[in-house]
């Protein structure tokens, strides 16, 4: 290994995505420097600044290098250029690893396998993904988690069970799945960075990512007063009206979330009736009668204005009283108007991470949710090719709760278990057949 650069992280307090990047680093081996710019206006000048102007966290720097937040990183990370920029030598000559479990994803779904799974003795590896922690990390208070009266941090429940993984056995790997090999057994597994693996079973719990609408100005100013993740980014438009795009529980959970910072928070719902449980619409309505939040009901986002240098300036908004005006966009009740705001939130649902499943024989319905056997007995989280498994939110497009993860995440271990034992079985009474014909 070369000297190592020098890397610099600029970080906010409750940002599961700053956490995800120092993880990341961590895992490597790799020494940084962090600086927290939530309350100190000087260091968070001195991060737009570097960061020409981006105002989310977490900003990566490597000896002066800007790389940028999360996403870019993480993106470095998929491809390798993240080792060679830090000086990391691999050795590509190493023979390849064969582990009896692969685990795709540490959410709450992986991570409840990987303690299963290691408390059966069958060695898993977890590799953590591109969104370490799941969706769950996103989420500053889990109320409704059993056995926990007074709630708990999604990053705190995430990283307790990593800890609890690891102590039944469980090893933790960052890194991507690139693809999965099923013309062969065992699997063959390759992740982005090059590594191979080959694993007697695979469970697919990589979750699910946050979808984005692909309006104009999106691109441009995504981590310039757009953002994924109230959570992460709210702060740092403190005093800027700001919208939420969505009708979900994520959405009435971000809208509630940001009225700590925002003058007033929108809520844009393109139909009359939010899908979001009962108590975050009561949560939400209280906001309302108080005069933090207002809701735009039939209404739509279709441009986003502004710039990089100055942010979001305003949006392009269309209603329409029978709801998704999108669709009724030559309706002449259909009204476009320029609305006001500071920063934007995206809260309009999640695409399922089955990417590296292509190709293997794994069913998937129309929107690439993992199709598993469900129902009634043993065998319920197996998909069409036998030896891989799926749970949480990869599977589960309805529920999408973080017990009912862990539920389907115990079942798959427990799945694989029964697996591994009918194969191991197999093998035998095959090795036992060859001998007795050698005889």
């Amino acid at each position: 290994m070369s000297e190592q650069p020098r890397v610099e992280i600029y970080t906010k307090t409750q940002c599961p995505y700053c956490e995800k990047a120092k993880d990341l680093f961590d895992s490597k081996g790799v020494e940084y420097e962090t600086y927290n710019v939530t309350g100190d206006d000087d260091l968070f000048e001195e991060m737009v600044e570097r960061a020409e102007g981006r105002k989310t966290a977490p900003e990566v720097f490597i000896d002066d290098e800007l790389i940028g937040g999360w996403d870019q990183t993480a993106a470095l990370e998929e491809t390798g250029e993240l080792d060679e920029k830090l000086g990391l030598v691999t050795d590509g000559g190493s023979e390849v690893e064969h582990r009896k479990l692969i685990i795709a994803g540490t959410g709450i779904a992986g991570l409840t396998a990987a303690i299963y799974a290691g408390r059966g003795d069958n060695d898993p590896l977890v590799i953590e993904g591109d969104e370490p922690g799941g969706q769950l990390t996103l989420t500053t208070d889990v109320a409704n988690y059993p056995g926990f009266p007074e709630g708990i941090s999604g990053p705190d429940l995430v990283n307790n069970m990593k800890e609890q993984a690891k102590q039944f056995g469980a090893e933790l790997k960052n890194g991507i799945i690139e693809s999965v090999d099923a013309d062969q057994r065992p699997f063959r597994v390759e992740l982005t960075n090059g590594d191979v693996y080959t694993a007697d079973a695979v469970i697919a719990a990589s979750g699910a990512s946050a979808r984005t609408l692909g309006v104009p100005g999106e691109d441009e100013l995504m981590g310039y007063g757009l953002s994924t993740c109230a959570t992460c980014d709210g702060a740092f438009f403190r005093g800027e009206d700001m919208l939420v795009v969505g009708g979900g529980d994520a959405a009435m959970e971000e809208a509630t979330f940001l009225t700590k910072f925002a003058d007033t928070v929108y809520i844009a719902h393109r139909r009359e009736e939010f899908r979001a449980e009962q108590y975050w619409v009561d949560r939400v309505h209280e906001k309302v009668e108080d005069g933090e939040i207002e809701i735009m009901k039939n209404t739509e986002l279709t441009e986003i204005h502004g710039s990089q240098e100055e942010g979001v300036d305003h949006v392009t908004l269309v209603e329409n009283e029978q709801g998704h005006p999108t669709d009724r966009l030559d309706d002449p009740e259909t009204n476009e108007f320029e609305f006001d705001v500071g920063a934007v939130f995206y809260a309009i649902g999640h695409t399922p991470n089955t990417d590296y499943l292509e190709g293997t024989g794994a069913t998937m319905d129309d929107e690439g949710y993992l199709r598993t056997q469900g129902g009634s007995g043993g065998g319920q989280t197996e998909t069409d090719v036998p030896g891989i498994f799926g749970a949480g939110d990869v599977v589960d497009y309805h529920y999408q709760q973080a017990v009912t993860a862990a539920g389907m995440g115990s079942k798959a271990a427990l799945d694989v278990d029964e697996y591994l034992e009918d194969l191991e079985r197999a093998e035998s009474s095959a090795e036992t057949e060859a001998a007795a014909a050698d005889d």
